[in-house]
């Protein structure tokens, strides 16, 4: 199955795109279209979804890795402009906020692993401090990660998805990342956002790593 992944809000932009500090990353597939956290700023987050042809009202399901500021910050941008929107988080998330999200949309509270749609899964809620959930992605070579900030550890993100099989890749921002034995059961890296040691991953892994930025873009 073939998915394309388009990062669309990054602290890093390609020209005519937004910058800004978060992260979001559109996922999609022949009849689906995902997006995975907002960013900081909703209307960099909604000019930069209009860069690549997307309006909110397209977008199917959304799925919000954490309570941080800098991946929900564009949430009501998503939530006001969107029509019978499935909205994922985990339980964690505050009550109010989850209230707020059940006015607009359809809200799934998340606590374990479960499919999300075709080929697309959710590690469910991880970590002890922070409760964060990852997307896991079926693709013909492997299982790819998609990361909020990583903050449970990559390392158990990969435990937790390898369940479900070969783990090929991640992308997203890795959070006071520095364990590069981790890395290297990976074919594919690619970090941005919040990611520890940046210039470190890449020369250790200078032919599987790549810098995201709002407008990369990759299909799997």
């Amino acid at each position: 199955m073939n998915l394309e992944l388009t990062v669309v809000y990054d602290n890093n932009a390609a020209e005519d795109f937004h910058a800004g500090w978060g992260f979001a990353c559109l996922i999609q597939q022949e009849d689906t279209t995902l997006l995975f956290d907002t960013g900081w700023n909703g209307p960099a987050l909604l000019e930069n979804l209009k860069k690549v042809g997307i309006k909110p009202s397209d977008i199917d399901i959304l799925i919000l890795s954490h309570q941080h500021w800098d991946h929900i910050g564009g949430l009501s941008a998503i939530l006001h402009n969107s029509d019978a929107l499935e909205v994922y988080v985990p339980r964690a998330f505050s009550p109010n906020l989850k209230k707020e999200i059940a006015r607009h949309a359809q809200l799934i509270e998340i606590t374990k692993s479960r499919q999300v749609c075709k080929g697309v899964f959710t590690t469910g809620q991880l970590g002890n401090h922070i409760k964060e959930q990852s997307l896991v992605l079926q693709s013909e070579d492997g299982l790819y990660i998609i990361t909020g900030c990583a903050h449970p550890g990559l390392g158990e993100i990969i435990d937790n998805a390898a369940k479900m099989g070969h783990v090929t890749g991640v992308l997203g921002g890795l959070h006071d990342f520095n364990d590069m034995g981790t890395l290297g059961q990976l074919s594919y890296i690619a970090a941005g956002h919040c990611t520890s040691h940046n210039d470190e991953i890449k020369r250790k892994y200078p032919e599987k790593f790549a810098y995201i930025y709002a407008g990369y873009s990759v299909d799997i």
